[in-house]
């Protein structure tokens, strides 16, 4: 009887101490995980066995900042020589391109290089500004024709217009002279008298000639120049008197003035040799005062100078 108790206690506690050894490995379990620390909380040495790479990081676990850009590699192709400066000027451009943190680990490459922070910010592209416009033809001008031996000048403001004195077109004297004859002379002293207006833009024209240059002045009046309708008087003072005014046939509009000094009196006389003096007459011999007003269809005026000497500004210099 006394042994069958025993048995029974035996029997009946076993559950008891059965879910107590629970218990207690349990808590032991419980204890060991507490105190181990995480897997993800393990360094990669230590967290894989020996010789395997450490588990790939979480896409956002490394800031953006941090990671080291990818080491350039140098290229192996060789190039030609033709193409040695073009490889030169891009490589020292890439030198010029800051070197960036590199996005997180699997982020896409940028698609477009930064701009090199030393480089200008970029600009449209620069307008050619538009050819200066010529000068305003509403000046008015004297052109003042030198006589043989002289010479030109530039272009002199006076009170209420310009005077311009070109460069006679041949070399006389040492110094110029208008050639006037035969005709590649005379375009080439139109010419001259044309690009002198042209290029001051003048809108009104009084053309002044004294001795060999009032040949030249006479000659222009009577082959009807007006210079696209900019000249409006011609001024011939104390000319050569040539035969170059025969059959002159001036342009409407235009107005001529004829001076004589006298000083020449003795050598314009008609049929008189040119060469005997070296004088630039066209036809060779003068024609005489007479014939020359008459040719322009003017009288002489008497000039204000007693010697051969230029009437620096009669009054009609002003009358545009």
């Amino acid at each position: 009887m006394r042994r069958q108790l025993r048995r029974f206690r035996g029997d009946a506690g076993r559950p008891a101490r059965l879910a107590l050894l629970g218990t207690a490995v349990v808590l032991l379990a419980t204890t060991v995980a507490l105190a181990s620390p995480r897997r993800d909380e393990i360094p990669a040495a230590l967290a894989e066995p020996v010789g395997l790479a450490p588990a790939a990081p979480h896409l956002g676990s490394l800031p953006p900042t941090t990671a080291a850009p990818a080491p350039a590699i140098a290229p192996t192709t060789t190039l030609s020589p033709a193409a040695a400066p073009e490889a030169a000027s891009v490589s020292a451009e890439m030198r010029r391109v800051p070197t960036t943190t590199a996005g997180p680990v699997g982020a896409p490459a940028p698609t477009t290089r930064p701009r090199a922070a030393s480089s200008p910010a970029p600009v449209a592209a620069a307008i050619a500004p538009p050819p200066a416009a010529a000068p305003a033809a509403s000046l008015h001008c004297v052109v003042r024709l030198h006589g043989k031996g002289g010479g030109g000048a530039g272009p002199r403001p006076r009170d209420g217009f310009v005077e311009l004195a070109p460069t006679g077109n041949a070399s006389a004297w040492g110094g110029r002279q208008w050639l006037y004859f035969p005709e590649s002379g005379y375009q080439a002293g139109r010419a001259a008298v044309q690009n002198a207006i042209d290029g001051a833009g003048c809108g009104r024209v009084i053309v002044v000639g004294f001795s060999n240059g009032g040949a030249f002045a006479a000659k222009l009046y009577c082959r009807g120049e007006n210079f696209d309708g900019r000249l409006v008087r011609v001024i011939v003072d104390d000319p050569v008197t040539d035969h170059a005014v025969e059959g002159c046939a001036p342009a409407a509009g235009v107005r001529v003035t004829l001076y004589w000094t006298g000083a020449l009196e003795g050598q314009a006389q008609p049929g008189w040799n040119c060469a005997a003096a070296d004088w630039t007459c066209e036809g060779g011999s003068t024609s005489g005062i007479g014939a020359s007003a008459g040719a322009l269809g003017t009288s002489a005026k008497r000039s204000i100078m007693s010697g051969h000497a230029a009437y620096a500004d009669p009054p009609e210099l002003t009358q545009f």
